[in-house]
């Protein structure tokens, strides 16, 4: 944080805290109910600015998981997310995977694929098999 020109202020630490505690997928409300367990002065408002100020210096940043929350995760983490539309599952593509796919769309269209602040929409392996357990022929007209 220093190297990225922030200063290290109680309640950044604080959060910085909470959001180790309280991995791999945080809420900004995750984080605030854990700083105010053990410091309930500290307004949900500062942990707002204190989070922002965090994605500003680079040292976290947020992912938007479906219509849902956005969640928080330190830089160096930084995974592609898949959620399940179904039951709201959350995994990571790893590293591997997420290459393979970026190269095939650049393959293809040209662009460069990033992984950043959307997550993507994926069936989890346990609704999957439902749906088809539903639907063998998986014929997409009867969903």
């Amino acid at each position: 944080m220093r190297a990225a020109g922030g200063r290290i202020t109680v309640q950044r630490r604080l959060v910085l805290d909470a959001l180790v505690a309280t991995q791999p997928h945080p809420s900004a409300d995750d984080v605030t109910a854990h700083v105010q367990q053990s410091n309930p002065d500290v307004h949900q408002s500062t942990v707002y600015r204190t989070l922002s100020a965090l994605a500003d210096l680079g040292v976290i940043s947020h992912v938007h998981l479906s219509h849902g929350r956005s969640v928080y995760h330190f830089t160096h983490d930084a995974a592609p997310h898949l959620v399940c539309p179904s039951c709201s599952a959350v995994t990571h593509l790893d590293g591997e995977a997420f290459a393979t796919v970026r190269s095939l769309v650049a393959e293809s269209t040209g662009f460069d694929l990033e992984h950043g602040h959307f997550a993507w929409t994926a069936r989890c392996p346990g609704c999957a098999s439902a749906e088809l357990a539903i639907d063998p022929a998986g014929d997409p007209a009867t969903e």
